[in-house]
């Protein structure tokens, strides 16, 4: 009963008020400046939604666009520079194996002869020579044919019989996947040894993992980004980043040659992540991309919420200039509309009362035909300028083109050499001074190989310069061959080049140098002499030297590097001795 005579009362005052207020309302909107205003309030209004709408849109779109590059690209550089690292571990390895001092005290330690322990202190210096210069590797351990312990350098990790023996079977070199030993992972980077009394025996690095973190951590990400290196059963060995650390990763891992997909999805602690992830095929483990969801939109949050709040001002500041623009504008339209009113009534004496102040509305008056016959000639006239405007516009940009074009052209044959493509001498001084200043800054190893090729005169001469210019270009296509992308190489002069090979130390720019010399040896080069068409063999001797700070001792060591090829009988590679190198 209460509740009726309640819904009575309110519905009594309901009608009472509509009674009251809808007059109001429709009388206010009658009038000329509450339309005007109700319709620029409604326009700004939905303008203002729509370019909002579009706004945030574009910038999810936007977005997304951006993660569907950044993410896969992140991908890649972080499996290519795990890759290189890895592949440098490797090299270092067998580098350190094959080096004079284990070669020739490994066997005397093995024997347990009668210079042990003048062997063993020699092979113990070397080895935490390797420790301290080289923080990757936290273990060196030499082991005998049948995995017993020669000596190591080191942390003592008490690895196991049977995992010894593992590691002596070793043929070449090779690198594990992660042992778990201890509570610790770790990888065991592992090189054979023979030494000259062929006697059987391994060196083997234990690889520090967190040091790959570090190999992985990228600006590419936001604060919260993260990279994650899963093995093939979902353990999470490294992470990279300042996202949160995770023991497993539970979703299904990419297929070897599976391209990355970016995938919106929630972890079992509930955070919604934007991730992607690629098979490292070195291991078969897997790279992983994320960060988190609401970091990666957050500016269309921001953006949204910035957009409405600016364009309610912008709305309200507008209205008001209208409503008082509409008042200025609707008193005297509606003397015109009176006047115009009582002339289609037969009038012929009306006017308005003449104003002392410039009206706009006076002036619009007396001056409309006019001005509407002015703006038609007036408008002919643009017509054919624009016409001849678009025509000069055409004309200056197809003559843009063809310019820059021109100019690019210029640029590219500035830079390279005629012969045999490759950058220039004037190229290589202009880059070298940069990659020094690179090398300076980041710390980074840089080295420098000077090439000549053997004989290469007595090839002129013998078979003329037309030869001599063939035998170049071909010499310079099997060294573009061999080296890696990194690498700068050019044409320095004559029968000179010069390869510049960044983030490389010198026993590597040295193994690069083996390389290069390896395949021009057994590269062939047809000619053609009195006795008619033959095959030849070209050599070429090969300068190293490591950048220490000095420009001018950096490229003065790999020259005298070069002549003490050239002494040595040609065909080799030698290392500058001021580096420490053979």
């Amino acid at each position: 009963m209460a509740n009726d005579r309640r819904r009575q009362i309110l519905g009594i005052l309901r009608v009472f008020a509509w009674d009251r207020i809808s007059p109001s309302l429709r009388n206010a909107f009658r009038s000329l400046p509450s339309r005007i205003i109700l319709s620029v309030f409604a326009a700004a209004m939905v303008t203002s939604l729509v370019v909002t709408y579009i706004s945030t849109r574009s910038i999810e779109s936007f977005l997304r666009e951006k993660i569907d590059q950044k993410f896969p690209a992140t991908l890649r550089s972080a499996a290519e520079r795990m890759d290189l690292w890895y592949g440098q571990r490797e090299l270092d390895v067998v580098t350190f194996a094959r080096s004079k001092t284990v070669i020739d005290n490994v066997g005397l330690v093995a024997a347990d002869s009668g210079k042990t322990s003048r062997a063993s202190k020699e092979l113990v210096q070397y080895l935490r020579y390797v420790i301290d210069r080289f923080p990757q590797y936290r273990t060196l351990i030499l082991l005998d044919g049948q995995g017993r312990t020669l000596l190591h350098v080191g942390d003592v990790l008490g690895l196991p019989d049977s995992l010894k023996r593992r590691m002596a079977r070793v043929s070449s070199s090779q690198i594990d996947d992660v042992i778990s030993l201890n509570e610790e992972r770790f990888q065991v980077a592992s090189a054979s040894i023979r030494d000259h009394r062929k006697n059987a025996a391994s060196l083997h690095a234990v690889l520090r993992l967190q040091v790959i973190e570090a190999v992985l951590q990228t600006k590419a990400l936001g604060d919260s980004g993260r990279i994650y290196v899963v093995s093939p059963d979902g353990t999470i060995l490294l992470q990279a980043g300042n996202g949160r650390r995770r023991e497993r990763h539970t979703r299904e891992l990419p297929a070897a040659d599976e391209i990355p997909q970016i995938e919106n999805y929630y972890h079992e602690d509930g955070e919604r992540v934007v991730g992607s992830a690629i098979r490292f095929v070195r291991f078969g483990w897997s790279i992983i991309v994320e960060e988190p969801y609401d970091d990666v939109f957050a500016p269309i949050t921001a953006v949204f919420r910035k957009s409405m709040a600016i364009n309610l001002g912008i709305v309200l500041v507008f209205g008001l200039i209208a409503y008082g623009i509409a008042r200025s504008i609707v008193r005297p339209i509606m003397a015109l509309s009176d006047a115009a009113f009582r002339i289609a009534t037969g009038e012929t004496d009306v006017r308005l009362p003449e104003s002392t102040s410039a009206d706009e509305i006076g002036v619009l008056t007396r001056a409309f035909n006019e001005m509407t016959s002015q703006l038609q000639e007036n408008q002919q006239e643009l017509d054919e300028r624009r016409i001849e405007i678009e025509d000069a516009n055409a004309r200056l940009i197809a003559q843009n083109r063809e310019l820059q074009r021109v100019n690019e052209v210029f640029q590219q044959l500035s830079i390279t050499d005629d012969l045999t493509k490759l950058h220039n001498h004037r190229f290589f001084q202009d880059h070298l001074p940069r990659e020094m200043k690179r090398s300076e800054r980041t710390g980074e190893p840089l080295c420098l190989i000077l090439i000549d090729i053997d004989d290469f005169k007595a090839l002129n001469d013998r078979f003329g310069h037309a030869v001599g210019d063939a035998v170049l270009r071909r010499v310079a296509d099997v060294m573009q061959r061999s080296i890696r992308e990194m690498d700068l190489l050019a044409r320095y002069g004559g029968e000179e080049f010069v390869l510049l090979a960044s983030k490389t130390e010198l026993a590597g720019s040295v193994a690069l140098a083996e390389k290069i010399r390896q395949a021009v040896a057994e590269a062939r080069f047809s000619v053609v002499d009195l006795d008619g068409p033959k095959e030849i063999s070209i050599t070429a001797s090969f300068g190293v030297a490591q950048y220490h700070g000095d420009p001018k001792a950096f490229f003065n060591d790999a020259d005298r590097a070069l002549y003490r090829a050239k002494d040595a009988g040609k065909d080799c590679v030698v290392a500058d001795d001021s580096a420490g190198a053979g």
